[in-house]
């Protein structure tokens, strides 16, 4: 498998301390998320809207944490309000499990939501929509999944390759970089790969100096979540208000934004 070429090596643990903010389960038009497992998927921590109606389709959002930690909760408050505007997110690793993740439990969850859309209780889940994303060594992970057919696009949260690191020069699909500014341990692997990407490859990269994992863990998963979301929604939906985010409306939050042939980028809705 691909994957076992890029190196999943932690960025230090120490670095991704942060307090966990509970005070919101996710605030977008088909929320509160929630949190469930599955006995099928044993080993990961599933998000999902509680208010999306039937004829919604859910497009799919695979997550690595920070440290390649297996506990799906550690990202916890971002993925419910993912879930909230009406996506299905896979966390890596169970509730409150010890222990760490690899890539090839990311594939899991692929594997997984292939399997299980339009089944069930996953009826309206649209597995044919995939982003693989991840913070620090998850986002190393989200990285390894950019050469399965099935993945569309890929988020990368204050990480960056540790190995193999010309590999982005051949990098076509869509990426999306949320980093944190020079104080962002980091930052100069994700902007060392994004300045690697073809000039011709749909990126955008932008910087918040508020360091590593910058404020994922705030309510709602903050600015870096938001960045996210909106990714999602162009994508995936076509949303115009999401695309102009992407075309200077970042900088109402702060952002230090630069891109690469947005106008490129392919919108699956």
């Amino acid at each position: 498998m691909k994957f076992h070429a890029i190196s999943l090596i932690a960025f230090s643990a120490a670095t991704l301390a942060s307090p966990v903010d509970k005070r919101q389960d996710g605030n977008g038009p088909y929320g509160p998320g929630v949190q469930k497992t599955e006995s099928s998927l044993q080993g990961h921590t599933i998000y999902m809207p509680s208010k999306a109606p039937s004829n919604l389709k859910l497009p799919v959002l695979v997550w690595g944490n920070g440290g390649c930690g297996a506990d799906g909760t550690a990202n916890a408050l971002f993925l419910k309000q993912v879930a909230s505007y009406g996506y299905l997110a896979i966390a890596s690793g169970a509730p409150g499990q010890q222990g760490g993740t690899n890539a090839g439990i990311m594939k899991q969850s692929i594997d997984w939501a292939t399997s299980n859309a339009g089944k069930g209780s996953y009826a309206n889940v649209d597995a044919s929509k995939i982003m693989a994303a991840g913070f620090s060594c998850g986002g190393v992970e989200a990285y390894a999944q950019i050469y399965d057919s099935r993945v569309d696009t890929i988020g990368i949260f204050s990480s960056g390759l540790l190995e193999n690191q010309t590999a982005a020069r051949t990098w076509t699909k869509p990426i999306l970089y949320v980093l944190g500014g020079n104080g962002d341990i980091a930052y100069g692997n994700g902007e060392r790969d994004y300045n690697n990407l073809p000039s011709g490859t749909p990126s955008w990269k932008g910087n918040l100096p508020l360091g590593h994992g910058g404020d994922l863990f705030s309510a709602n998963g903050g600015r870096f979540g938001k960045a996210g979301i909106n990714w999602l929604e162009y994508l995936f939906r076509g949303d115009q208000n999401a695309k102009a985010y992407f075309n200077g409306g970042s900088s109402a939050d702060q952002w230090q934004a630069v891109s690469k042939s947005l106008d490129r980028l392919p919108t699956f809705s």
